[in-house]
């Protein structure tokens, strides 16, 4: 069975109420989307709701919702950052369609329990990593399908830190990368909880670090991550790959022109941040996909400028998976 997965930075969703609920709504259900994760968020719940309750034309309002804001860095230059920039209250969200995907189930003590999705940290007993040194931990969810089989989905939305393009901040981003992979990561997956359920995990999200291919050209070269990371598991060595190096964020408008001059200026796409992580031998998927959705063009007739200003500043990535 095939299920679409799909990560959107909303940039800064509910810090103003001028959006475009329905073309968001539209983007999902038209994607045919079964799960999607989301960054920035910032006003709770509230956004959310906004999304599923408002749109009625596309039926969100048969899809749940879960939202967490992560624990403060204990960096002191990111909480600086942080402060600065006002993103101390920016968190994540998972959307699912309820007639694919519900909370895992489980039981324990003989008791009927549901997986509650939480904010990873260095307590959550999740994995064994100093989570500390996020600007914003990463969120966790596992799901299991309403009808098709007997697994459940493991994942991780992702927002790591970017700062500024100083070799500093970047080597920041890359820790926190790092971390994901070789730490977060394996924990994650590797975790047996005594269900027996086949189970496949999937890290995703900003990156705010770019893939290297010759055939894409990103505005920022300095900040590249590594596509493949390894480790053991005490059997046998296990490959971490992160996917998808097509462009999917905008370019800036130039603050130096009109409005008018500004369109043409931020128009095109300038990096390739964001990503989707996962390890062929531990999420053995029949068939895997990975795709940018192009939502200016497809959704908005090619309009940069008002894509940015009620959409986001990022596109869709979406990962079609076959269990």
């Amino acid at each position: 069975m095939l299920y679409k997965i799909a990560s959107f930075n909303t940039k800064k969703l509910g810090r103003s109420s001028k959006r475009d609920f329905e073309k968001i709504a539209q983007i999902i259900v038209e994607e045919e989307l079964d799960v999607v994760a989301l960054q920035e968020i910032y006003s709770g719940d509230h956004s959310v709701k906004r999304l599923l309750e408002q749109c009625v034309k596309y039926e969100l309002y048969g899809w749940d919702f879960c939202c967490a804001v992560p624990k403060e860095t204990s960096d002191p230059e990111k909480m600086s950052d942080m402060l600065e920039n006002d993103s101390r209250s920016e968190g994540y969200a998972y959307l699912w369609n309820k007639k694919r995907f519900k909370l895992l189930e489980f039981t324990k003590l003989g008791k009927r329990s549901v997986f509650e999705p939480r904010i990873i940290n260095s307590l959550s007993r999740d994995v064994a990593a100093d989570c500390s040194l996020f600007a914003r931990t990463p969120y966790y969810i596992r799901l299991q399908p309403v009808h098709g089989g007997f697994f459940e989905l493991r994942l991780i939305d992702v927002h790591i830190y970017f700062g500024d393009r100083s070799l500093s901040s970047v080597a920041k981003r890359k820790l926190e990368f790092d971390v994901l992979t070789k730490a977060i990561y394996p924990g994650i997956s590797e975790r047996r909880y005594g269900q027996n359920r086949a189970a496949y995990t999937i890290a995703m999200g900003d990156y705010n670090l770019n893939i290297f291919s010759p055939l894409v050209r990103t505005q920022e070269r300095n900040c590249y991550l590594s596509q493949v990371h390894t480790y053991s598991d005490g059997r046998e060595t296990v490959q971490v790959l992160t996917v998808q190096d097509q462009l999917t964020t905008l370019k800036k408008p130039n603050p130096n022109y009109g409005l008018e001059t500004a369109r043409g200026e931020g128009e095109g796409y300038a990096n390739n941040f964001d990503h989707f992580t996962y390890s062929p031998e531990r999420s053995r998927f029949v068939n895997v996909s990975y795709q940018t959705v192009d939502a200016v063009q497809k959704y908005c007739g090619g309009d940069f400028a008002y894509y940015r200003e009620n959409i986001s500043d990022h596109l869709p990535i979406v990962m079609t998976v076959e269990i």
